[in-house]
């Protein structure tokens, strides 16, 4: 049987109670009375209504006074006030410090029960978001970041003590390690979990766009600002700010972001006042970003103002020992949001999971765990339901065992043979190709989400592959 709301009355009018009483009953509430406000305060605190309907003035403390005491032990009490229209302006004051309606006296029928199930619907959204943050609280809790090699260990060990502090971070480790996860942990297990998580990959704007959208812009501050908009970094106010692909920044939002970080203020595009800066910053990339810094791409200054508390994300191929966690809480986790039961995998499918170099990490292996979970018609995966590439890696140094070698012949356009023992840069040029023409039919967006790497990644990888040719 489903339970029904809690609707107290308060008012110094035994009648006006008495006719709420009843008619509240019949619609199928709890009611809960009280004609003295100082016995309405000691009703409310033990029995916790979700809807407070009181008056605004009676003897000895007012209606809003009994709002705000039940407020203390009751956060999500929804609080319709009743007044006379002599005291209308005294009900306007009540909704600005936090009561959610007013009702005008006399008042009928219906403008009661619009009101009631309006405040109760405000309740109950406010339940879903104190059960939805608790429940991505749990989700970014340190136990649930699967890994128990001594790598991960460690790194875990390092992530609760940076937690604690307000210092800057700056996350290390290539695409796939997950480093926004590590990124979300540290905010949700921090004083700031209470407050917004936002984040912006720097790789994914125009400069100018970017710009606008970290710090704000102000009405006709350029061609398309019909109106003043806040920037991402005052959005996250009280909360933590993560910047992934850092490394990606333009040398003059570089400047911008030091001096914001510097002098703990932003300035919007086209503004002349500056709005307080109260957000922790996570940056993360996936580069080499003191070499970055020594070939002059990016700024020494804002480098060690970012590289406060440094944090290495290993690749999963330097932690195989997780990759048998990793695949069960996978397979856990795909099973129950396709609703189906929690499948297996054998000892020799799992075998050539750990024998694989993972070139995408851990988001190549939960990608692949995800497939496997939707096209299997078999509750226990097997080789047999292993992709071709993973099959034919016996050994993960060598290239025949990535590649089928005429296919990766074609690739690179030679009739050489691939070498035997490649190094493991050459191994993912060759699949990274392979993929790209022969699974994603040349479309980089695809190819992209097939390896498990974003867009800008491979756009790099490409650039990098290019010149590589022409140099050779």
């Amino acid at each position: 049987m489903p339970i029904k709301p809690k609707i107290m009355i308060v008012d110094d009018e035994p009648s006006m109670v008495e006719w709420l009483s009843v008619f509240l009953d019949r619609e199928g509430y709890t009611v809960l009375t009280a004609t003295d406000p100082f016995k309405a305060v000691k009703i409310g605190i033990k029995e916790k209504p979700d809807v407070l309907l009181v008056d605004i003035k009676m003897p000895g403390k007012s209606g809003l006074e009994v709002f705000e005491e039940l407020r203390k032990t009751n956060s999500n009490l929804i609080g319709i006030v009743m007044t006379a229209f002599s005291s209308i302006e005294t009900a306007i004051s009540a909704i600005r410090q936090g009561a959610r309606d007013y009702l005008l006296k006399p008042f009928d029928i219906e403008q009661l029960t619009i009101a009631i199930k309006r405040a109760l619907n405000e309740r109950k959204m406010q339940s879903e978001n104190v059960r939805l943050k608790r429940q991505v609280k749990r989700n970014f809790k340190f136990s649930e970041i699967t890994g128990r090699s001594k790598v991960m260990l460690e790194l875990l060990n390092d992530i609760r003590r940076v937690a604690r502090t307000e210092s800057t971070v700056l996350i290390s480790g290539e695409s796939g390690t997950g480093k926004e996860l590590i990124a979300r942990a540290i905010h949700y297990n921090s004083h700031r979990s209470d407050g917004p998580f936002l984040g912006v990959n720097c790789g994914g704007f125009s400069r100018d766009l970017l710009n606008s959208e970290l710090f704000g812009h102000v009405k006709g501050s350029f061609t398309g600002a019909h109106k003043d908009k806040e920037g991402l970094l005052v959005a996250a106010a009280g909360g933590t700010f993560f910047m992934d692909e850092i490394g990606e920044l333009d040398r003059d939002l570089q400047v911008k972001l030091l001096r914001a970080l510097q002098e703990r203020q932003v300035l919007p595009v086209g503004g002349t006042d500056t709005i307080p800066l109260d957000v922790r910053l996570v940056a993360a990339t996936n580069i080499d970003l003191k070499k970055h810094v020594e070939e002059g791409s990016f700024r020494s200054d804002l480098y060690y103002r970012l590289n406060v508390i440094p944090v290495q994300i290993p690749p999963l191929r330097d932690r195989i020992e997780d990759i048998p966690l990793l695949v069960e809480r996978f397979l856990e986790t795909h099973a129950r949001s396709q609703g189906k039961e929690k499948g297996s995998i054998t000892p020799e499918a799992m075998e050539i999971l750990c024998r694989y170099h993972w070139p995408g990490n851990v988001r190549e292996l939960e990608n692949l765990v995800e497939r496997l979970c939707v096209m299997s018609k078999d509750a226990r995966i097997d080789v047999q339901h292993l992709p071709d590439l993973l099959r034919s890696t016996p050994d993960r140094q060598k290239a025949t065992d990535v590649l089928e070698l005429g296919e990766s012949e074609q690739i690179a356009g030679k009739s050489a043979s691939v070498p035997l023992t490649p190094t493991l840069k050459e191994i993912e040029k060759a699949y990274t190709l392979y993929v790209l023409e022969h699974k994603a039919g040349g479309q980089k967006k695809n190819a992209a989400k097939i390896l498990g790497i974003d867009e800008s990644t491979l756009h790099r990888r490409l650039i990098k592959y290019e010149s590589e040719e022409s140099n050779n």
